[in-house]
């Protein structure tokens, strides 16, 4: 199973967890993950299902942030 347009033959769910072909089921784990993750599941299943209750709640997303994570100077002689 996978996440991908509707065109897509090896797409099973669309972008808002949408069975494709079945009404009124919605798959939001991380089995509809595109690619495989290397780290912990939780935190990205976790906000598979927020995201998914968004589009069944209707929600407008928030906008995108473009922000630069934060590097301290010295990262390679403190905390060490």
């Amino acid at each position: 199973m996978r996440m991908g347009d509707a065109a897509d033959d090896t797409a099973v769910v669309d972008p808002q967890c949408r069975v494709i072909g079945v009404e009124g089921l919605r798959v939001a784990d991380s089995s509809i993950f595109p690619r495989i993750t290397n780290g912990n599941l939780n935190a990205p299943s976790i906000m598979t299902g927020e995201k998914a209750a968004d589009h069944i709640l209707g929600r407008t997303p928030l906008p995108r942030a473009n922000d630069v994570p934060f590097h301290h100077e010295k990262w390679q002689t403190d905390q060490r």
